[in-house]
C-alpha cells in the first residue's frame, strides 16, 4: 500500500537543507519563517476588488488556483462553491454549489472549465453559465488543475495516471500509468497543453511529452534520479507545476531545474535547485521557489545563476509570476510580494487575504489576482504616475 508523506512544504525544504524540523533541544531550534522585512515601497499597489469565494481550506494544500479568459475570472473553493467574475470590477456573474470536495481547478478553455476532487471524480461545467456538463469517476484524488484543449481534458491524480477525456461526453481517450514511489509530497504538477503536445511531470522523478488526442509519448527525461538509503533521501517529486515559453518547457522537482525543447525532448540546460513551489518564466529569465522559499532567478537561455533573493526564507510562498515591471509571489499569511525581475529587491507588499495564498497570483491585462485559503478572491493594480 502506498504511504504518503503528507506535510508542509516548510518541514519538507529545511529537512532537504539539514535544519532541525523534525524535533531536537534548546541548542538545535527549530528555524521559524523569517520575519517581514521593512523597505521603502517604490510602486504603489491598490487594492481594486475582492470576493469571497467559500469556505477555507487551511492547510490542506489543494490545487485550487483561478484561471481567466481574459474577461472574467473563475474559482472554486473546496466546499464546491464556484464563480465567475468580472476581471476589472469583481462584479459576480454566476456561483453554482457542486456540493463536492473540489481539490483543483478550474482548468479553462473554449468556455469549459474543469475540476477535480478529492473524492476522485472530474468535473467539467459551462464557463459561461456554471451549469454542469458532465463528471466522471477516475478513481484516484486530484491535486493539480486539469487542462483543457483540443477537445480534449487533461488530468493528472494522485495515483500516477495521466488521463485524456473527450470534453463532448467525458469518455476517456487514453491513459498513460507511472510507477508509485513509496513516498512523495503532497500535491502533482499540472498538466500543460501547447499545440496538440500535453507535458507532465510525475513523482518518479519523470517529465514527460504526450500527444494529446492519443496519449502516445513523445518523449520523457529522468529529471531526476533516486539516490540515499531512506526513502525520505530518495524523494524525487516534480510537485511543482512547469512553464512553456515559446517551443520551450521549464520544470522543477526535488534536486533539478532543467530547460527542455518542447518539440523533441533535448535538455537544453539544468541546474541543481529543489522547489516545492514552483516557477514562472518571462522571455529573459526562469524564476524559481526554492524549498527554502528562497527566489531564484535563472537565465532562460543557459540556466546561470543571476540573482537570489532570501529575505522571505520559509515563508511557503508560492510560485513566482511575472507582473508588469516585477515579479510577485504570495506567502503564508496571505502577503503578496513584488520584487525587481533585475535584481529580486522588493518593490511593494499588500495583503490578499489572513491566510496563506494558495497558488501562483494569475495576471490578467493590466491586473494581477490571488486567492488565499481563506476562501477569497482579492484582485490588485498597480497605481502609476502620470509619468507612468
Amino acid at each position: 500500500m502506498r504511504s504518503w508523506l503528507v506535510m508542509g512544504t516548510l518541514i519538507l525544504g529545511s529537512a532537504g537543507s539539514g535544519c532541525a524540523m523534525f524535533g531536537g533541544d534548546d541548542d538545535d531550534p527549530i528555524e521559524p519563517p523569517a520575519e517581514l522585512v521593512e523597505f521603502e515601497q517604490v510602486l504603489e499597489v491598490e487594492r481594486i476588488w475582492s470576493a469571497r469565494i467559500g469556505g477555507d481550506s487551511e492547510r490542506l494544500r489543494l490545487g485550487l488556483a483561478p484561471a481567466t479568459d481574459g474577461a472574467r475570472v473563475f474559482a472554486g473553493s473546496f466546499d464546491g462553491r464556484v464563480s465567475a467574475h468580472d476581471a476589472r470590477e469583481g462584479d459576480r456573474i454566476w456561483a453554482v454549489d457542486t456540493e463536492l470536495p473540489l481539490t483543483a481547478g478550474p482548468g479553462y478553455d473554449d468556455d469549459l472549465l474543469a475540476f477535480g476532487t478529492a473524492d476522485g471524480e472530474l468535473l467539467l461545467l459551462d464557463a459561461d453559465t456554471g451549469n454542469e456538463i458532465w463528471r466522471r469517476p477516475i478513481g484516484s484524488e486530484v491535486l493539480a488543475p486539469p487542462a483543457i484543449g483540443s477537445d480534449v481534458v487533461v488530468v493528472r491524480s494522485v495515483d500516477e495516471r495521466l488521463r485524456g477525456f473527450s470534453a463532448n461526453d467525458g469518455r476517456e481517450l487514453w491513459s498513460v500509468q507511472q510507477s508509485v514511489p513509496a513516498l512523495t509530497t503532497r500535491g502533482n504538477t499540472a498538466p500543460y497543453i501547447a499545440g496538440a503536445v500535453v507535458v507532465t511531470g510525475f513523482d518518479n522523478g519523470r517529465l514527460g511529452a504526450y500527444d494529446v488526442n492519443s496519449g502516445e509519448p513523445l518523449w520523457e527525461i529522468a529529471l531526476a534520479i533516486p539516490t540515499g538509503r531512506t526513502e525520505l533521501e530518495r524523494l524525487v517529486d516534480i510537485s511543482a507545476g512547469l512553464q512553456v515559453v515559446g517551443n520551450d518547457v521549464y520544470a522543477v522537482g526535488l534536486g533539478r531545474a532543467v530547460g527542455i525543447a518542447i518539440e523533441t525532448g533535448l535538455v537544453l540546460w539544468q541546474q541543481e535547485i529543489s522547489s516545492f513551489a514552483g516557477l514562472g518564466a518571462d522571455f529573459n529569465n526562469v524564476y524559481v521557489t526554492n524549498d527554502l522559499s528562497e527566489i531564484v532567478a535563472l537565465d532562460r537561455a543557459g540556466g546561470t545563476r543571476r540573482w537570489t533573493q532570501g529575505e522571505l526564507r520559509l515563508r511557503d510562498l508560492t510560485a513566482p509570476t511575472r507582473y508588469a515591471n516585477t515579479v510577485v509571489v504570495g506567502d503564508l499569511e496571505g502577503y503578496l510580494h513584488f520584487l525587481s525581475p533585475d535584481d529580486g529587491s522588493f518593490l511593494a507588499r499588500d495583503r490578499a487575504g489572513s491566510q496563506r495564498i494558495a497558488s501562483a497570483p494569475l495576471v490578467v491585462g493590466g491586473n494581477v489576482y490571488a486567492q488565499s485559503e481563506d476562501g477569497t478572491l482579492s484582485a490588485f493594480t498597480l497605481v502609476l504616475d502620470e509619468a507612468g
